[in-house]
């Protein structure tokens, strides 16, 4: 195996899309129920939902180099640090945890990405 694909969920795909673009990500293909954006060698597809409680509950973790530089790139772009406040986006501080080091990113819709540093 070589990569694997997380789905994240959204009511509003197109909202989805424009949050992850807001980071550093390019849509490589979208229609008005699914949609694939991707930064560098990472591929997110966003699939539409009609129940908030989905994205929610949905969580993802993603592999990443140089985790120290995206968790300041993505700090200072447009996240809450306030995790708690689930009103909106936000991002966690970077922590040790038993399998890496690592930061989440709730965005837009809901979903909870964990960033990871590489092994």
């Amino acid at each position: 195996m070589t990569a694997a694909v997380p789905v994240l969920t959204a009511v509003d795909v197109p909202a989805a899309v424009e949050f992850w673009s807001l980071l550093g990500f390019t849509r490589e293909f979208a229609e008005s129920d699914f949609a694939g954006v991707g930064r560098d060698d990472v591929t997110l597809f966003i699939c539409s939902v009609d129940d908030q409680v989905v994205p929610d509950n949905t969580q993802a973790w993603v592999e990443v180099h140089g985790l120290d530089d995206l968790h300041a790139e993505w700090a200072g772009a447009l996240l809450s640090t306030d995790y708690r406040d689930t009103s909106g986006p936000a991002i966690t501080a970077i922590s040790d945890q038993p399998w890496g080091r690592e930061f989440a990113v709730r965005d837009r819709a809901g979903n909870c990405v964990h960033f990871v540093g590489e092994h």
